[in-house]
């Protein structure tokens, strides 16, 4: 199986992210161009269309980026030999066992027979172990004295456990939070226009735990932009496959990347609600404060 069933996060670059459930149809490196790529559809989904990216791994995620117009031939020829089930020639496959998400920046879609979509399914994804419980078993334990009496106590301890967490939460100084920031700069160097919005997220003690940046580079023209996409610049700017990823838009003639960094030991800078606040405004951010629901 090539296949597995992933919880999606999708960016919407504006703010947040929603998520939804896929079935991907294979993570698999292209020899010939030493591509990464992957496929994938909606779980259910009631349309014969086919999502495709270029990708890399980030740890336990695969991040989707924007694919060539070329990728599409590649695409075409993988699905054709694994519905047809024909030797794999040319496509390395990657495991997906130590996956469990999809991030979607940007994908295209290939629109395909119902057919085809069915035995994409049927060949890549494992299929779900189906238990049929014993209501004999179920009867018998339901009329166990013990057993409902080992219910009761542990019902109670539940019940005490949750008093005293609720009276412990009581007594913390804050509710979570997450500081809502944009900034606008200019690069001269490479003639553009940085919009950045970063979201911080504290916790119960105030201190901050993890920081996600998206950065727009507006280019003053589009030979700025293709000179930094095509000279290699961009290149200097893209965060670690493991820290987040990046989009280009040739049509708009802006580059966006996204980063992901958790807060640890080595981190330099301020990590207390009201002294990163200030860092912040001093860095020339405005900020809105956003209390966290339970």
């Amino acid at each position: 199986m090539n296949g597995k069933e992933l919880k999606v996060v999708e960016y919407d670059l504006t703010f947040g992210n929603k998520a939804r459930m896929v079935n991907v149809f294979g993570l698999f490196r292209y020899t010939k161009n030493n591509g990464l790529y992957v496929i994938y559809a909606d779980v259910g989904t009631t349309y014969n269309v086919i999502n495709y990216a270029t990708s890399h791994v980030k740890g336990e995620s695969i991040l989707a980026m924007t694919p060539r117009d070329q990728d599409t031939e590649i695409i075409k020829e993988y699905i054709y030999k694994v519905t047809n089930g024909e030797k794999l020639d040319g496509f390395e496959i990657l495991s997906l066992e130590g996956v469990n998400s999809i991030e979607i920046i940007a994908s295209d879609k290939l629109e395909v027979k119902p057919e085809v979509l069915v035995s994409l399914i049927d060949k890549t994804i494992p299929k779900k172990e189906v238990v049929v419980p014993d209501k004999k078993n179920d009867a018998l334990k339901k009329k166990s004295p013990a057993k409902t009496l080992l219910i009761f106590i542990i019902f109670l301890a539940l019940l005490a456990g949750g008093a005293y967490y609720y009276l412990t939460r009581a007594n913390e100084t804050s509710d979570a939070k997450m500081l809502l920031c944009k900034k606008t700069s200019n690069d001269s160097s490479i003639h553009a226009r940085i919009d950045e919005s970063m979201n911080q997220s504290f916790s119960r003690n105030d201190e901050l735990d993890n920081i996600e940046t998206t950065k727009v580079f507006v280019f003053d023209s589009s030979e700025d932009y293709e000179d930094f996409i095509n000279k290699g610049t961009m290149y200097k700017y893209m965060p670690d496959e493991e820290d987040g990823g990046y989009k280009q838009d040739d049509d708009a003639h802006t580059f966006t990347i996204i980063i992901n960094e958790k807060v640890g030991q080595s981190y330099d800078k301020p990590t207390k609600y009201e002294e990163v606040l200030s860092y912040n405004k001093r860095e020339g951010y405005t900020c809105d404060e956003k209390i966290l629901e339970e």
